[in-house]
């Protein structure tokens, strides 16, 4: 991932690839987001992160602070991108934060040539449903009970190239 040249400034918020060192911010938000809770541990995000060449984060900085991130894998063919993780500290949301990290990850996808990018989000997050719907995924299908606590998620994809 080192020859990938991510660096954007918008409206005072930076945006590049993660590293190491910011994993502990990563935890820290999503401790706040998930309300204590830490869907992925040290090791997941440091594996995605520093060992996985087939994995890029993205964080958004301001003052120096990491406020968001967005992460993404590269499926065995090599021809899709999953988003694994989105998440903003709950004091940032409302500020185009992750529409910015979204579109980001959706330039750097399509500049690697990937043609199609996936998720899944909970069905009854439609905070979440609209905001990935205004940058272009839509609903492909329902998968069930998808979640440990019983919940269901929605499949979403985006169309890359046509």
């Amino acid at each position: 991932m080192a020859d990938i040249d991510l660096e954007h400034d918008r409206e005072g918020v930076h945006y590049r690839l993660a590293d190491r060192v910011d994993i502990v911010a990563l935890l820290a938000i999503e401790r706040d987001v998930y309300n204590g809770d830490i869907p992925w541990t040290f090791s997941h995000f440091e594996h995605e992160i520093v060992k996985n060449d087939e994995a890029f984060f993205i964080v958004a900085e301001i003052s120096g602070s990491v406020v968001g991130f967005i992460g993404t894998r590269i499926n065995h063919h090599g021809q899709d991108a999953h988003v694994t993780n989105l998440a903003v500290f709950k004091a940032f949301q409302g500020q185009q934060i992750a529409s910015t990290l979204i579109e980001q990850l959706i330039s750097l996808m399509a500049a690697l040539g990937k043609n199609v990018m996936t998720l899944e989000v909970r069905r009854d997050n439609t905070k979440a449903q609209g905001l990935y719907r205004r940058q272009g995924f839509v609903t492909d299908k329902l998968l069930p009970q998808y979640y440990e606590d019983g919940a269901d998620a929605i499949w979403m994809v985006k169309e890359l190239k046509k």
